[in-house]
Order: C-alpha cells, then sequence, then structure tokens
C-alpha cells in the first residue's frame, strides 16, 4: 500500500477563557490508500476533532500534517477548498442535505464546484450513483420524503460523486436502526475495497471492529491501535 496520511505529533487546542484547552496531544498515526480505519474513543476524546483536520475543515495548532506527501500547513485556503472538492468525500451523522433539492439536485451539487467535470455529466453520473446506492427510484424525491437510511445513502452518493481517493465519515449509523446502519457500513467497507480510504468515527463497536484498522482516542491521546 501507498502512504495516503502521515501525523507527526500533530496538536490541536482550543481558547477557554485565558487558557489553553488541549484537544490532540502529539499525535502521531500513518494512514495507507484503500485502508479501512475506525477512530473509537469517549466522548470529547478529540474523535471528530481528529475528523476535522484530517478533512482539511480545521488547522492542527502544532505538529505536522502530510496528505499524499504534501504538506498540509503549507497549503492556501483556495488550495485546501480546492482538494476537499477533489478528493475527500464527507459524510455527516445528520446527513447535511438541502431540504429543497431533491436527491438527484443535492448529488449534482458538488460537481457544480468541480471544473474537471463536464455540465453535460452531471445527471448521469449522479443518476448512476444513486442506483448504486439503490436509490434509482428515488430521484425526485425530497429529503423529507425518504427514511433516515435513505437520506444517509443519498449523502453517500453525494460524497461520491466527484470521485474522492479519502472518505471521511463521522458517526455514519448514528441516526440509523441496525439494519439501515449495517447496510451503510457494507457499502463503505466495499468502497474500500475498490480503493478509496474509508476514515470513519463510531461509538459502535460493532461497526469499529468491521475496519481493518482501529485506533482508540482517549483525551487526545491514541492509546491502542488493532491490526
Amino acid at each position: 500500500m501507498t502512504e495516503l496520511i502521515r501525523l507527526e505529533k500533530l496538536q490541536r487546542t482550543f481558547a477557554q477563557g485565558e487558557t489553553e484547552l488541549p484537544v490532540l496531544k502529539d499525535l502521531s498515526l500513518t494512514i495507507q490508500d484503500g485502508e479501512s480505519l475506525a477512530i473509537v474513543g469517549p466522548s470529547g476524546s478529540g474523535k471528530s476533532t481528529l475528523l476535522s483536520i484530517l478533512g482539511l475543515l480545521d488547522d492542527a495548532t502544532g505538529g505536522h500534517y502530510w496528505l499524499r506527501g504534501e504538506d498540509v500547513n503549507q497549503l492556501t485556503r483556495q488550495q485546501k477548498s480546492f482538494v476537499r472538492n477533489r478528493h475527500l468525500g464527507w459524510i455527516f451523522q445528520n446527513f447535511n442535505l438541502i431540504g429543497d433539492m431533491t436527491a438527484l439536485e443535492n448529488v449534482v451539487l458538488p460537481m457544480r464546484y468541480n471544473s474537471d467535470i463536464p455540465s453535460s455529466d452531471y445527471q448521469s453520473r449522479a443518476e448512476a450513483l444513486l442506483q448504486r446506492v439503490g436509490l434509482g427510484h428515488k430521484l425526485n424525491a425530497l429529503p423529507s420524503e425518504l427514511s433516515g437510511g435513505q437520506q444517509q445513502r443519498v449523502a453517500i452518493a453525494r460524497a461520491l460523486v466527484n470521485k474522492p481517493s479519502l472518505l471521511l465519515a463521522d458517526e455514519p449509523t448514528g441516526n440509523l436502526d441496525s439494519g439501515s446502519g449495517q447496510s451503510i457500513v457494507d457499502l463503505l467497507l466495499e468502497l474500500s475495497t475498490e480503493g478509496a480510504t474509508v476514515i470513519l468515527v463510531t461509538h459502535n463497536p460493532d461497526v469499529a471492529q468491521q475496519c481493518q484498522r482501529t485506533i482508540h482516542l482517549v483525551d487526545g491521546v491514541i492509546t491502542n491501535a488493532s491490526q
């Protein structure tokens, strides 16, 4: 496998009044292309903060983060936005779909910010992904007309539409029943076998153990990592 991510002594602190609250403490980690990795730990352990830094939504306050050999600290805001759009896919617990847009329109949206994809391809590409996640019959449905599991599948199709090499999922099964949640996990792991790197935050040990590797965060420190 090729190294995708390398973290060395990564730190993230937040101002709390006149003091600094450390959330991530000298965290070092390497993640390979095509790996499926679960991040687990109690609430407040830094899981979502770490995911936000990996997904270029937040900046570390110390240490180093290399993404495919490139020092993320040296990227401008515009360059980070470009990387997010072209190479990263985000899946959130609350789906974050736009309520007055259909399933198809929600999936098309990221392509409108990607100049590499001709507009003539938007609909066919979005339809193909919605077919893949089992929603070919719901193209024109609004989010309010879909179940939680169906909404999450639309969110996954949206995350995949720009063909990202890295998928980041923050509690992707947290708002779903066990059956719907397992089908989402199955789909994410299938994408990993096809070459995408999948990193997910979860409180569910049954979800975590299905990934190739699990890291445990406690108070911003990796306390255990399993292969």
